[in-house]
């Protein structure tokens, strides 16, 4: 797969899966505007869908053809499967206004190209990411967690 950076305009072939996942990583637990369409090389389109959702995870995987499949956070069966993208084109041209990506495939000897554009709209503030359990702790409680760990006695009681 070919990477092409809109800025600069600079096209690299993709090192590996895992310069991938830490491409697409930034869309997680972020909302998503997305658009997937079909066109003929006339430009006649076959079919358009659009939505925004939260990013859950992530899934990249590499058998015979790369796959990547984006989860819904709040909605399980809700999913986009790209299969087997030929260029991904990274749009960071314009700081501030969002991250995006589009994945495009051409299909019937180049005829038809499918494309599915994904573009980051920032954090989802309705869901915040859960925290961990040392995030819900509080600055008191993690110094009282620590002197009792590390004023332990060395002496056995009997």
């Amino acid at each position: 797969m070919k990477i092409v950076y809109t800025r600069g305009n600079r096209t690299e072939t993709l090192a590996s899966l895992a310069t991938l996942r830490k491409i697409l990583n930034r869309f997680v637990a972020h909302r998503v505007f997305y658009e997937v369409s079909s066109r003929s090389k006339r430009g006649h389109e076959f079919f358009s869908s659009k939505n925004v959702f939260t990013v859950g995870a992530i899934e990249i995987t590499s058998r015979d053809y790369l796959t990547i499949l984006i989860f819904d956070a709040h909605h399980p069966a809700h999913s986009i499967e790209i299969l087997n993208p030929q260029v991904m084109r990274i749009y960071d041209e314009m700081p501030g206004r969002g991250f995006a990506v589009s994945f495009i495939s051409e299909l019937d000897g180049g005829n038809v190209e499918s494309r599915c554009y994904l573009r980051d709209e920032g954090e989802d503030e309705f869901h915040p990411q859960e925290r961990t359990e040392l995030e819900k702790i509080t600055l008191p409680e993690l110094f009282d967690y620590l002197e009792e760990i590390t004023t332990a006695d060395p002496t056995p009681s009997l």
